[in-house]
């Protein structure tokens, strides 16, 4: 089983109950958030290493490294093949700090989104904007509808309910 299919194996809760899952997403998801801390408060947009020196480094399994990558993979200017990562691979990443924030928020991810480093990486203002930006991606948008008593957009001069209601 390759380490993405395993990571795939926790997502999906495969042979845990949930207290099982709870204590280890509550685990998993402080040390993500130690990750992220280092990476922000040092400004780091580029990290080369391989699997198992990266899981070292922060006191991960190899498979959680994996769900690490996994979670920044839409933040990388270039993605990474999760699929082919093994212990011994080396990868080289670029992140986007302003995607990284977007996708914070389009994770939810607020002890993430929280972190008082992105203070000294993006401003007020490009905080708000980008919130803003993930508010208008989620805010869905009616358009005006046409009555039936109304000209017909296709220009005929007919109603709308004696022209295109119809076709």
């Amino acid at each position: 089983m390759t380490l993405y299919d395993s990571w795939n194996a926790i997502l999906e809760g495969n042979g845990i109950n949930q207290a099982q899952s709870d204590a280890f997403w509550n685990e998993y998801l402080s040390k993500e958030k130690s990750i992220y801390e280092v990476i922000l408060e040092n400004k780091t947009t580029q990290i080369s290493s391989t699997v198992a020196d990266f899981s070292k480094e922060h006191d991960l399994e190899p498979v959680l490294c994996l769900g690490f990558l996994d979670g920044i993979n839409t933040s990388l200017e270039t993605e990474l093949d999760l699929e082919k990562l093994t212990e011994e691979s080396a990868f080289e990443i670029s992140i986007d700090f302003e995607k990284l924030y977007f996708n914070m928020h389009k994770a939810k991810a607020e002890w993430l989104y929280t972190i008082p480093a992105w203070d000294d990486i993006l401003t007020k203002e490009k905080q708000k904007e980008i919130k803003r930006a993930y508010g208008d991606s989620v805010t869905v948008r009616i358009e005006e509808r046409i009555g039936r008593n109304d000209p017909c957009p296709c220009g005929s001069g007919k109603k709308y309910k004696k022209c295109c209601l119809n076709k």
